[in-house]
């Protein structure tokens, strides 16, 4: 797999699936889906292999044949991962990825404190109860005694404290750390623009409106200080082996630059990982990247009754226990071949947590399914849905 660093020369433009009005804000931009990232992978494939389009007369938009639509569509690409890099450090660069939606942040007393979420079963029967479906535990709070009220926080934690978060490897964890290392929202930049007449490409007069984009560019230093040298950019996973260049990415074709990155070696399998999930009789699966189930939340691979499946890429033997799913993602895009809106579809969002009992008696070859996909459909996997990070967990 190569590795590949995204800067953008402008605001780039991604909407959610609000419909379009006059005027815009914060919501109408979404986080970009890994199908975007695919799509510029081969895009960029196409173009720098020169592979050919047909002739696109009588008005019809050039195409692929059969055979290279199929080969384009079989390279692999995960991401796009946001990523905070420093041009005053050439090799400094931090990835991001979605807050774990066991993750809490509770203020209470003018004080706000991380708290975690686990599955546990209720213990008073007779006063609490539940509708989730039959062998699924319910996850609370590890402290039950927090009075304060949920707040927002970073929504992008780093890699290295969701590492030590699902791993348990610094229980003193605090908010204050995630928040000195995480980021709570992406830069958004409103534009007003003017709408012209389609005959004579003049102004309309009155007619304004607004879009919304993600600026990425590095922010100004107070005032006439310069700028700062830290800024945001994306980490795109492919197959695909590609040349520096300039391309299109995202709603109107606005511009970004991209090339290799030999620094990141972060997306592998946890040392000894198949022995501490065999110890603990149990794993658990954070999703990096949205996933797509024909099932709503339910992966193809398990019993809607049983809950009990095999794991992807392995022959491991496991039952569901539990989720923590934040609310459904709708995906769609554009189909260059058909020139034509996609589907929408409806996706788990990145940053859900599945908890697994652990049913073989080992947990040998684990590690072939370590970022990667757990989508259903197999184009789903090659465009990046549902990429995975492993951390045992204790089984209850």
């Amino acid at each position: 797999m190569h590795y590949y660093l995204l800067e953008s020369m402008a605001p780039l433009v991604f909407r959610s699936g609000k419909p379009f009005g006059s005027q815009a804000d914060v919501k109408d931009v979404a986080f970009p889906l890994p199908s975007s990232a695919a799509g510029l992978m081969r895009t960029q494939h196409i173009q720098q292999t020169g592979i050919a389009l047909n002739d696109g007369s009588h008005g019809m938009r050039g195409k692929l044949s059969p055979t290279d639509l199929a080969n384009v569509q079989a390279i692999g690409s995960h991401g796009p991962y946001l990523v905070c890099f420093d041009d005053a450090k050439q090799k400094s660069m931090t990835v991001l990825l979605p807050k774990p939606a066991d993750a809490l942040y509770v203020q209470e007393n003018d004080k706000t404190t991380l708290q975690r979420l686990s599955p546990r079963a209720i213990t008073d029967t007779g006063r609490m109860g539940c509708d989730l479906p039959d062998g699924l535990l319910p996850v609370q709070m590890d402290n039950g005694h927090i009075k304060g009220k949920p707040k927002g926080g970073p929504a992008f934690w780093s890699f290295e404290h969701v590492q030590q978060w699902q791993n348990h490897l610094k229980p003193d964890l605090t908010f204050e750390d995630i928040q000195a290392q995480g980021l709570n929202a992406l830069p958004i930049e409103l534009r007003t623009h003017v709408k012209l007449h389609d005959d004579k490409l003049s102004a309309q007069e009155g007619q304004l409106f607004q879009t919304a984009s993600f600026d990425l560019q590095a922010s100004a230093v107070g005032r006439y200080e310069g700028w700062q040298s830290k800024r945001y950019g994306f980490l795109i996973v492919s197959e695909a082996q590609l040349k520096p260049d300039l391309a299109r990415f995202g709603g109107e074709g606005r511009l970004a630059a991209f090339r290799q990155h030999s620094q990141v070696d972060i997306f592998k399998a946890k040392t000894n990982l198949a022995k501490d999930i065999q110890g603990q009789k149990g794993l658990r699966l954070t999703l990096c990247t949205p996933a797509i189930f024909a099932k709503g939340f339910l992966p193809a691979w398990l019993d809607e009754k049983t809950l009990i499946g095999t794991l992807p890429s392995t022959s491991i033997s496991v039952r569901l226990r539990a989720a923590a799913i934040e609310r459904w993602l709708p995906v769609s895009g554009w189909d260059l071949q058909q020139y034509a809106p996609k589907a929408m579809r409806k996706a788990v969002a990145a940053g859900a947590v599945y908890w697994f009992e652990l049913l073989s008696e080992n947990a040998d070859g684990i590690e072939a399914l370590a970022f990667s996909s757990i989508s259903d459909h197999p184009q789903d996997q090659k465009d990046g849905f549902g990429i995975v990070n492993i951390a045992p967990w204790q089984a209850v």
